[in-house]
């Protein structure tokens, strides 16, 4: 399962953190957890 940090809406704050739409997310955490439900993959 994908992680906050590879979702395109992240926007890193430090290592182990970033803001995901004004809520802070751990950079590790699932994305089936996001408190948005907006994940969307990085386009690399």
């Amino acid at each position: 399962m994908p992680t906050c940090k590879e979702c395109a809406n992240y926007k890193e704050i430090d290592e182990t953190k970033g803001d995901c739409f004004g809520h802070e997310v751990a950079a590790d955490m699932d994305s089936s957890e996001c408190p948005t439900n907006a994940f969307q993959s990085k386009q690399e």
